[in-house]
């Protein structure tokens, strides 16, 4: 037997797989973390791609909108706004015209616990905090994108004097990667922003680790420079969650350093695939069935039609998303979701789309704290108690002789033919 660990919430579960079936585990190139990730990223604001210096652009009578990631990415938010304080604090601006704003796009708002952690080791405690809302009355127009998306972003972004990008760089299912860009669209957009620049992700270019020809990234790109970004700072982190580089000044150049060293990483080639794979995630990636969704799409790089796929998902907060729900209810077959996906786009019906389009492929098993009957009936995925009896079904189906991939990092790894 091989003992294999998979993140599970905030523990970890660990699975015995036969060796005669292991094919192995698919995981991101081991890059170690720096030693000092605030001293990486520090360096890299010092070092901008492809704009001046910080304090070259920055004025002592300017206001400034720094936006950061909300509470489903887990970011050390202080890494990325230390830094930048300390250059714009040094440009004579003052504390007071600084506003933090989570960009949390259609995600429910972060509690005022999660910002205390997000930010709890930020140098500066006079900063405003501002929580975007999707819906809030006063979100302001800048233009039309060339998809014929009308961009409305938060206020206080858009008032600002100065606008600064951060988060961190990493593979997505549909923008093709996270990170420069979507901390504009979807992070501090308007609902009806965010809805039609998604409509468009039934497009074929529209997948995971794809940027060239993928409408939703250049859309997504053309939104942020309606926007008026004036700088960035994005790291890349491996699978331990540690801090591997950092890349920092103009919205394109210093994002699409953050991409190409992602795919150094965790393009993964695949010459066989499997009968089986399990895949996990951990927190926050798993934080509920809305953000966990993700690990499955990834894994069916490494499954072969007519396999299964095993997630390993807490969802600890529940399905995540009422418009998730609401379409798993309402909408019961692929076709039917691929319908409304395309013709009345709503932000969060995506997913169960996905889900569904998933289990035209494979068979989805799931071991979660969500309520198994739910599950079984409206998300596609057999629940079972325990990995063990997931994986004892698994070979029952398949047979003892069934090939396994292990990917216990699922977002951060993508299968690739070779």
């Amino acid at each position: 037997m091989t003992k294999v660990k998979f993140p599970y919430g905030s523990d970890e579960i660990q699975l015995d797989i036969p060796e005669r079936n292991l094919l192995g585990i698919l995981d991101a190139k081991p890059v170690s973390g720096v030693s000092n990730p605030a001293q990486a990223v520090r360096k890299a604001v010092l070092n901008p791609i492809g704009t001046p210096l910080l304090t070259d652009i920055s004025e002592g009578n300017q206001t400034v909108a720094i936006v950061v990631d909300d509470h489903t990415r887990g970011l050390p938010c202080s890494i990325l706004v230390n830094p930048l304080l300390e250059q714009l604090q040094k440009a004579g601006i003052k504390e007071e015209d600084i506003t933090i704003v989570f960009g949390t796009g259609t995600h429910r708002a972060t509690t005022a616990e999660e910002q205390e952690k997000l930010l709890c080791d930020v140098s500066c405690q006079s900063l405003k905090i501002e929580v975007h809302d999707c819906d809030s009355a006063d979100l302001v127009p800048v233009g039309k994108t060339s998809y014929g998306t009308e961009v409305e972003i938060n206020r206080t972004f858009h008032d600002a004097d100065l606008h600064i990008l951060t988060g961190d760089v990493g593979y997505h299912y549909y923008a093709g990667f996270g990170g420069g860009r979507k901390s504009v669209l979807p992070a501090v957009s308007g609902r009806q922003t965010i809805n039609k620049n998604h409509g468009m992700l039934t497009h074929p270019k529209a997948i995971t680790g794809n940027l060239e020809g993928n409408p939703i990234h250049l859309d997504m790109m053309e939104a942020a420079r309606l926007a008026r970004v004036d700088f960035i700072v994005n790291f890349v982190r491996n699978s331990q969650k540690e801090v591997v580089a950092a890349f920092a000044g103009d919205l394109e150049q210093a994002f699409m350093k953050g991409v190409s060293q992602v795919d150094k990483m965790g393009r993964v080639p695949v010459k066989e695939k499997a009968d089986i794979v399990i895949t996990s995630s951990g927190y926050p990636k798993d934080i509920d069935l809305y953000q966990a969704t993700k690990a499955q799409v990834h894994a069916l790089g490494a499954v072969r039609d007519g396999g299964i796929i095993i997630s390993l998902l807490e969802c600890r907060e529940g399905i995540g998303h009422k418009v998730f729900e609401e379409w798993a209810h309402k909408y019961r077959s692929l076709e039917e979701l691929t319908r409304q996906v395309q013709n009345n786009f709503i932000m969060g019906g995506h997913k169960i789309f996905y889900v569904a389009q998933a289990a035209a492929r494979v068979k989805l098993f799931l071991v979660s704290a969500l309520d198994p009957k739910e599950t079984q009936e409206y998300y596609y995925m057999t629940p079972f108690k325990t990995a063990n009896d997931a994986l004892q079904a698994a070979f029952k189906e398949m047979g003892r002789s069934a090939t396994v991939w292990a990917m216990p990092h699922g977002t951060q790894v993508l299968p690739s033919a070779t």
